[in-house]
């Protein structure tokens, strides 16, 4: 029996699966070519700064678009094709301090990463610094290099954790073990259907002064909320808060004026 035209339109719409996307997040139709478009911008509130960028990758329409909106809508728990291939080196500094120091790393190895506090739930772990590859092999070679480059920083050491993981870490909690993933039918028709309605102007520019200013703030807070007594290096010793007014002190003087009665 042959398809109707409404499950034919189904098979098409990609529309009502993103349609969040157009509703509040700015995504139009393009008068053109009627593609589904939205005007690139950097990212303002973000807990991470970006030292180099990956050229090939496209975490928004992989991530944002295909696993949160369109696979969410179609009910279907999968990751996206082309992370199947996104291999990543993680560091896990336990300071701010050392924070600072994986960032200098990053900046001196020269490879697409990324680093910072670690807000996410789903995250063991305050801080982390990500370095991205496409494929296994650059990945286990990236992983030697930077294994070898943290082991040697005197702010680093051998004692911090660097691991080599597949994709992010949101498709494994929902879809399963990294290493038992497969790509079904269902999956190429929806991403085909994404890859040739959406456009994007990806440019990667670099985040300016002002708003790296805005990030490394951010980490400064985020130590102290957390306890990590390390961010007074970055406030010329002073709290970021006056501490409170105490008085369990008074017990001992208490105790101590009771026994002097007797």
């Amino acid at each position: 029996m042959s398809k109707s035209y409404l499950e034919l339109c189904k098979k098409r719409d990609v529309i009502s699966l993103v349609k969040p996307l157009m509703q509040q997040a700015g995504y139009k139709l393009r008068d053109a070519d009627g593609k589904i478009y939205a005007e690139t911008h950097l990212a303002w509130d973000t807990p991470w700064h970006h030292v180099y960028h990956a050229g090939n990758l496209d975490c928004h329409i992989w991530h944002k678009i295909t696993f949160d909106f369109v696979f969410k809508a179609a009910k279907v728990q999968l990751a996206p094709m082309h992370c199947h291939n996104c291999y990543k080196v993680v560091c896990r500094p336990p300071t701010l301090k050392s924070l600072f120091a994986l960032l200098d790393l990053q900046k001196r190895m020269g490879r697409p990463s990324k680093c910072g506090i670690e807000i996410r739930d789903t995250v063991f772990g305050l801080y982390g610094g990500y370095f991205y590859n496409w494929g296994l092999e650059a990945g286990l070679e990236c992983y030697e290099a930077v294994r070898a480059e943290v082991d040697k920083d005197p702010e680093l050491g051998k004692d911090v954790p660097v691991i080599l993981k597949r994709a992010c870490t949101e498709f494994e909690l929902l879809c399963g073990p990294s290493d038992k993933w497969e790509i079904t039918d269902k999956q190429v028709e929806l991403e085909s259907l994404i890859h040739n309605t959406f456009v994007r102007d990806i440019k990667h520019r670099t985040q300016p002064d002002h708003a790296i200013a805005s990030v490394h703030r951010k980490w400064i807070e985020w130590a102290y909320q957390n306890g990590d007594a390390t961010y007074l290096e970055y406030t010329n010793g002073q709290p970021l808060y006056p501490p409170v007014v105490t008085y369990h002190h008074l017990i001992k003087k208490k105790k101590t004026a009771q026994k002097a009665k007797k």
